[in-house]
């Protein structure tokens, strides 16, 4: 009996330290997954930061003296391979290939534009073409005409500052290019005005708005004042005081060489962009080239810059020398 008892003492004893043992793995293995748990609690709530608060900081504000001067050098650099003069005679080809080929903007005053005007052409008083710009296209030629080309000169250079890469003017004007040199007639009459056109353009980018409002700027002004000076207005003034002007003459070397008005500053025109920011402000310029149209983009462009610019009227070649006599210098 005494045996039997002992017996079961020893496996009741067995029987405890096994429960204990299994009682410690388990808690064990139940301890180690509540601090994994509370590790990776801890570990989200680093991870989530509050938020940046985002401060919309507004762009800077384009230059838009910068941004003309930009876009008169890339125009000065691109007539060293194209001067955006058309001959009369590829007007009139485009014409009778395809009447629809070709844009053509007549900024003569409405009274010669109702007399007779190129078949197909729309009307625009000079001073009212900003008004118009958005009924220009972009996906065709454009040739603006006026009298002897000088006031389309302007026109152009504004226009394609403005980005209408596709304009050009008509060689010597109407009057002096379609109907004197070529003998072309002006056989439509009426008003066809470019206002009652739809829009179909608009400026790409703040670039060209920008340059847009300056246009509309430029255009509005050419109502009282169309930028051109008679030489012999120039020469009394350049007699009377030798620095009343800055006479630019950008003919070719050898053509300033040969005769120029003097104490005339020489340039080519495709380099006028290298002078640009020396030019003086305090005194008005007068820009001379052959005929007068492309000194009168160059006028354009230093118009558009804020400069007090004047082309010669005609030029220095049929103007000045040919049709008034004025006299040159060649040193």
């Amino acid at each position: 009996m005494k045996k039997l008892f002992s017996l079961l003492l020893v496996v009741l004893f067995m029987g405890v330290m096994v429960f204990g043992l299994v009682g410690c793995e388990t808690e064990e293995a139940v301890e180690t997954p509540e601090e994994e748990v509370v590790d990776e609690e801890q570990a989200d709530e680093e991870a989530v930061e509050e938020p940046e608060e985002e401060t919309d900081e507004p762009e800077e504000a384009l230059d838009a003296g910068a941004v003309l001067l930009e876009a008169a050098k890339d125009y000065f650099a691109k007539t060293a391979t194209d001067n955006n003069i058309m001959p009369p005679a590829d007007v009139k080809e485009m014409l009778d290939s395809n009447p629809n080929s070709i844009f053509i903007l007549d900024i003569r005053s409405a009274e010669d534009f109702e007399a007779g005007h190129i078949p197909g052409a729309v009307h625009s008083a000079w001073a009212e073409v900003g008004n118009i710009m958005d009924r220009i296209p972009q996906n065709k030629p454009v040739v603006v005409t006026c009298y002897s080309g000088q006031t389309a000169g302007q026109t152009v250079a504004v226009l394609r500052m403005a980005g209408f890469d596709n304009v050009k003017s008509l060689q010597s004007g109407i009057s002096l290019g379609w109907v004197e040199a070529a003998g072309l007639p002006l056989d439509e009459t009426g008003m066809n005005a470019a206002g009652d056109l739809d829009s179909v353009s608009s400026p790409a980018a703040e670039k060209e708005e920008i340059i847009w409002e300056a246009a509309k700027e430029f255009f509005a002004a050419v109502a009282s004042d169309n930028n051109i000076i008679p030489g012999p207005e120039l020469n009394d003034a350049l007699e009377a005081n030798p620095n009343s002007f800055y006479v630019l003459d950008i003919r070719s070397a050898d053509d300033y060489a040969a005769g120029h008005i003097a104490g005339s500053v020489h340039s080519p025109w495709s380099e006028v962009s290298n002078l640009l920011e020396d030019l003086p402000s305090t005194r008005p310029i007068a820009v001379g080239c052959y005929s007068g149209q492309t000194a009168g983009q160059t006028v354009g462009v230093l118009r558009l810059l804020g400069f007090d610019a004047y082309s010669v009227q005609f030029g220095i070649r049929d103007g000045w020398v040919e049709k008034e006599g004025l006299p040159v210098v060649t040193e």
